[in-house]
Parts: C-alpha cells; structure tokens; sequence
C-alpha cells in the first residue's frame, strides 16, 4: 500500500447514538503517575525553546493538556528557575534531556521537587541510535537510584519505523515518538531524504504498541485539528505540536511589531528545534541544521487554540459515534 501523510486521508462517518458532541471524553491516561497519570485532551505542546517554557506548560495543564519543558536553556539556572515556577503552581513537569549527559535531573533529586516530576523526554533526531540505547539505561538507573521508577515515564524518540519502535521498547522507554521528517519548522526530509509519511508511519508503529507495552505519540505534521483526529484514528495515544502553539501569548518570546498603528501586525519567532538560529541560540556551532525559523503570526492566549481543539476533536468523535479514544480507535473508519 501506498505511504499516506495526513493529506491522503479523509475520515468517513459512522452511524452514532451519542445524542451531543458534549458526551465525548476526551482524557487519556497517558502516565503512570499517581496524582498526574490522565490528561483531559491528548494533546501536547512540543519541547521547542520557542513552543514551551513554563507559562505555556502551567497554562496547558489548567486546560487539560501538557507541554514538555524544552531543554535549551542558556544556563542551569534559567532551566531551574523554569522548573520552579512549574512546581510553584502544583503542576506536573515534564522535562527534556539530551543524550550526552543528565546535569537537568539534578533539579529533582530533592524530595520536595521529585513528587512533581512525571515524564523524562529523551530527545534527538534519530531515535534509532546507539546513544539513546544508552541514555535511557542511564536515566533507568538515574530512577532507580532515586525511588522514581514507579512515578516517571521515559519518553524517547523520534523513530518512524517498527523496527525503531521495538528497540526502544525493549531500551526502556515507556512512550514513543513517532515522526521523522514532518513538521513545518523541520528539514530533515529535504537536508537528508529521510521520512516516512507520517500517517502510515504511526499506523505501522501503533500496531506494535499492545504487545509491547508502550504509548505512541504521533509527532510532528499537525496543521489542523483535523490532522490530530487523523494522527489518533491511525493508532496515537497522544499527538505532539509545535505550530499550533507557536505564536500564543504563552510561548516563550516577545510579541513583536511589523509596521506602525493602524496598519501594524503582531508575530512571534518560531524556529525548528535543528534550525542554524536555535542552534547558535544554545551555543552550538550551527553545523548540521535540519531545520527553519519562521514567523509566526500573533494568535493570543493559548486557550483560544485548546477550544478550538477540543471542540474539532469532540465533533470528530461523534463522527465516529465514538464517546471516548478507545472507542474512537476502535470505530473510527478512514479512505485514501
């Protein structure tokens, strides 16, 4: 069968007997945490310095999604200061680590801060690699060590294959990302001919998840709602964005001004996390970047986008005649 991306696919109605769109649930139980184990929304705003800091992580769990903390911090302290802040509100982190080393755990190896900690992401390119092998052996052994192993989740990837998938299963990881190549602010597919069309891609590795004990989240390609109910309908527990978040009040950055009054319009920088700006952005030499930066137009407050989002997916639901995802996963019909 042909690849499919999220534009190859149409979702086709079912019979319902849900009497309202208002039936629908949408939570997931996503985490073995024991206070923070369900979202409200599968829905998750992407590790980037120019997606999620701590306002849009506060933010989104209040409106029942989540954000991951990104990892690209100028200096620990800023990066501690952002966890802080988290905590300060009673709100779960979720936070990023890189593969070369795990000086931002250090953060949660006081008592005080570790009940909050609920998912560590392990996060490069190619999933599929060496490093992460032994990365999540180290951040297993990091848990162990500090009474965590039943409370934290390991999140790894980007991986697009099966084969990816059960490697990092049988790695450790708990979760898995899925996703090579598709977002907008993202070159790899271009820079390097790798990729695999997104829907086929979390289609094929979904079917894995059961028998391995692991969550797929779908990352990378979302452009609408309708795109996150086809990213679920292919077998995602979750989806991660970073475009339909950028631009909000809540991402980090300043809100900057094109022309002058009446005529000025507002925008927000959004750069891949592989970018040449986001990388000379944290020190890096700028080498090998697979990735662009943008302007995004200003969209306001990030609540405006979590509605429009629930509401989509509450619809895309009952279209199914589905009151929830395992019976969304189960019903949900789709052509090419």
């Amino acid at each position: 069968m042909k690849s499919l991306d999220y534009s190859d696919v149409y979702l086709t109605p079912s019979y319902s007997d849900l009497e309202s769109r208002s039936h629908v649930n949408l939570s997931v139980e996503l985490f073995k945490h024991p206070e923070f184990h369900t979202l409200g929304m599968p829905v998750i705003a992407a590790n980037m310095k120019t997606v999620t800091g701590p306002q849009m992580v506060v933010n989104l769990h209040k409106l029942g999604a989540m954000g991951i903390l990104h990892r690209f911090h100028q200096t620990l302290d800023e990066y501690h200061r952002d966890c802080e802040l988290i905590i300060s509100e009673q709100c779960p982190v979720d936070i990023s680590v890189g593969v070369n080393d795990l000086k931002l755990l250090k953060s949660f190896e006081d008592d005080a801060k570790k009940k909050y900690l609920r998912s560590i992401t392990i996060d490069i390119a190619h999933g599929h690699h060496i490093k992460m092998k032994e990365q999540i052996g180290h951040v297993k052994e990091w848990l162990q060590k500090h009474q965590l192993e039943e409370q934290v989740d390991i999140i790894a990837g980007n991986v697009c294959t099966t084969e990816a998938v059960e490697g990092l299963a049988g790695w450790g990881a708990d979760i898995i990302k899925v996703g090579i190549g598709p977002g907008s602010a993202c070159t790899t597919r271009i820079m390097t001919g790798y990729g695999i069309p997104q829907f086929s891609a979390i289609l094929k590795c979904a079917e894995m998840k059961t028998d391995l004990d692991v969550k797929i989240i779908a990352d990378g390609g979302i452009t609408s709602v309708g795109d996150i109910a086809k990213a679920l309908a292919a077998g995602a527990d979750a989806i991660m964005t970073g475009s339909l978040f950028a631009g909000t009040k809540e991402s980090p950055g300043p809100k900057l001004r094109r022309g002058n009054y009446p005529n000025e319009t507002f925008y927000k920088s959004y750069m891949g996390s592989a970018s040449y700006e986001s990388k000379l952005n944290t020190g890096n030499s700028g080498k090998h970047t697979e990735g662009v930066s943008m302007e995004i137009p200003y969209k306001g407050a990030v609540k405006y986008a979590i509605k429009d989002i629930n509401d989509g997916l509450c619809s895309a639901f009952s279209y199914a005649g589905a009151a929830n995802l395992e019976e969304f996963h189960s019903k949900v019909k789709w052509e090419t």
